[in-house]
């Protein structure tokens, strides 16, 4: 599987309303670049953050 690069942007901390967080950014393995957004933006939300801004996947 190819391994893919990612950038979260302008994350809500859902736990702590009002509160926002900057940026994320990691990688991962996925079959595509679609699967890996979806596997992130999953990610974030089991974490208590929802993506509100722009979510970049590259390919490393």
């Amino acid at each position: 599987m190819p391994k893919y690069r990612f950038t979260a942007e302008k994350l809500v901390d859902t736990l702590a309303p009002g509160a926002t967080t900057s940026t994320a950014s990691g990688t991962l393995n996925a079959s595509s670049p679609h699967a890996a957004k979806e596997t992130v933006e999953r990610s974030l939300r089991s974490r208590g953050y929802e993506p509100s801004g722009d979510i970049t996947i590259t390919q490393k």
